[in-house]
């Protein structure tokens, strides 16, 4: 599957596509959607980790930016069965961007949904094998999410009356959430059974559920009246319970961000920091333990499953010459 040279391809790897619709619709800082500024000129590298890191590099990618302000690939969803969902952009397709399923080592690509024809960006998977992402019309006017069956039959995912939606996530139960933009802002939502339920934190200018597990429990970014970012908990009975920032993360440049909440409760996300980096983490009884990548200028903790397995990206100098790995020996 590939896609078109657009603004959305620019961001090599999907995961959170919220970035910027968040800069958007509340006047702030980009999310953790696109690599961060620091990530420009890099090579992005996809990983699981489990204690240590595993680099994940399609075997087909650039290494070296060029049409893109980045190159390599990046990972973004990982169900239990440890079938990864990532993306690429192809040597001999500079500019554009092709999607993978990753399983016990062997690479599927994954086609283009009916309609998607200016960029496309497949972003979870859950333990039935079905998928979610969204797409841009021709005209970049609109985006439509959707849901990819096991069967490969694609089901749009579309808030009625939004210029955007955008799936992040989908839990066993076919749960899907997400973001949506209308005519008065940025809303997070949850799809269940076709029926849509907006999720807007009280009194924020902006709202996104980025993650939600097998118990309905949610976790989200919502920026304040003064475009500063907070990390969210949100419970089945629908209380909500803001999160700590985590050590380096600054609200006003995206904050603390959690992409993704396994039924363990463990919340992995991304801490954006001063510098223009990032860094990820993991969030569990109310500690925070970060995620580095060595030699990474940007780390990126983005889904984590029930075994503890957690995906993302990071991004390293870009290799000169023709020698040196793909990516640093990680240990």
């Amino acid at each position: 599957m590939t896609s078109a040279t657009s603004p959305t391809a620019g961001r090599i790897v999907v995961a959170l596509a919220a970035g910027a619709f968040l800069a958007l619709a509340a006047g702030a800082a980009p999310a953790a959607a696109d690599p961060p500024p620091a990530g420009a000129g890099t090579t992005s590298h996809g990983f699981v980790k489990r204690g240590t890191f595993t680099a994940i590099d399609h075997p087909d990618a650039t290494i070296v930016p060029a049409a893109l302000p980045q190159a390599g690939t990046g990972t973004t969803g990982i169900n239990d069965r440890g079938q990864i969902l990532g993306a690429y952009e192809a040597k001999n397709r500079p500019g554009q961007l092709s999607h993978f399923l990753r399983d016990r080592g062997r690479y599927t690509g994954l086609e283009d949904p009916p309609g998607g024809s200016n960029a496309d960006e497949y972003v979870d998977i859950n333990n039935r094998g079905e998928i979610v992402g969204f797409y841009d019309d021709d005209q970049g006017v609109t985006t439509t999410g959707f849901l990819r069956t096991r069967t490969g039959r694609f089901i749009d995912i579309d808030v009625p009356g939004s210029q955007v939606t955008g799936p992040l996530k989908i839990n066993d139960r076919r749960q899907i959430v997400g973001l949506y933009v209308d005519t008065r802002g940025l809303h997070g939502f949850r799809w269940d059974r076709g029926k849509f339920t907006t999720i807007d934190v009280r009194d924020a200018a902006a709202t996104v559920v980025f993650g939600i597990n097998n118990r309905g429990q949610m976790v989200g970014v919502y920026v304040d009246t003064v475009g500063a970012y907070h990390a969210f908990l949100r419970n089945p009975s629908g209380s909500v319970t803001t999160l700590p920032d985590a050590p380096g993360a600054v609200p006003t440049a995206g904050g603390t961000q959690p992409a993704a909440i396994n039924d363990r409760g463990q919340i992995v996300g991304v801490a954006l920091t001063a510098d223009g980096g990032s860094r990820g983490f993991v969030y569990q009884r109310g500690a925070f333990t970060p995620i580095d990548a060595p030699h990474a200028v940007y780390t990126r903790a983005l889904d984590i499953n029930n075994a503890g397995q957690i995906v993302g990206d990071y991004g390293t100098k870009p290799p000169t010459g023709n020698r040196g790995p793909t990516a640093p020996r990680l240990p």
